[in-house]
């Protein structure tokens, strides 16, 4: 009990401690992106929307919102177009789509943030077999991970398209601080598992030269779909 909470005492701290006294680090980034290719899931709503839409002002050449809902991702890419005035090739496609294609047609990712998630309140299975949340949250994201890291990889031997700012590619995943609560409730299992999941992948021979993170903006709870 006592252990309990002491848990439950140093999520509290962490959580109002982040809220309400954290200044966010980057805000104020401005980078030329110019050249640059980016990529980020779950990106017509919500934290993955915000993380498209910012790059998309610094101009990158090539912004990808991966989603699973097209027709979502096009009213997201018409929104971020409106928004930034963005003027390179903005495209919005399925994951799995996005997958098959990124070792082959694509010829550099610069950075790839896997944002795609989902939390629900009821129990799911997949036709796959596995709770909906695991899949979708850890699963989907560790795969989707994998895939691409030997294009990132691939990344870190191309010149930089400004050698005066060079910049590794970087693969982040989104993660959320509701994973020291990991004992309350299946979607924050989902969110430590991604950070036991980061840890992994930053060890891996593959990921050599590339910046592999684990972030997250706070409590992390989307509204339940």
């Amino acid at each position: 009990m006592a252990e309990e909470r002491g848990q439950t005492f140093s999520f509290a701290r962490k959580f109002y401690g982040d809220q309400f006294f954290a200044k966010p680090r980057g805000a104020d980034t401005y980078s030329d992106l110019t050249g640059r290719t980016f990529l980020v899931t779950g990106s017509n709503t919500g934290i993955g929307f915000a993380l498209a839409t910012h790059p998309a002002r610094l101009q990158p050449a090539q912004l990808i919102l991966a989603v699973r809902d097209l027709k979502k991702g096009e009213a997201a890419k018409e929104s971020i177009v409106a928004q930034t005035g963005f003027k390179g090739a903005l495209e919005a496609l399925n994951v799995k789509r996005f997958a098959e294609r990124a070792n082959t047609t694509l010829e550099r990712l610069d950075g790839a943030n896997i944002n795609a998630g989902v939390h629900t309140w009821s129990w799911a299975m997949t036709a796959d077999g596995w709770g909906r949340m695991l899949q979708v949250n850890t699963l989907s994201t560790g795969l989707l991970a994998l895939l691409l890291l030997p294009l990132l990889q691939a990344t870190t031997a191309l010149p930089s398209p400004h050698p005066d700012a060079a910049s590794p590619p970087h693969l982040t995943i989104t993660g959320s601080a509701g994973m020291l609560l990991a004992n309350k409730g299946r979607y924050y299992n989902t969110k430590l598992f991604n950070w036991y999941l980061t840890r992994e992948i930053t060890n891996l021979p593959q990921a050599k030269g590339i910046a592999v993170k684990y972030i997250y903006t706070g409590f992390g709870v989307s509204s339940p779909s």
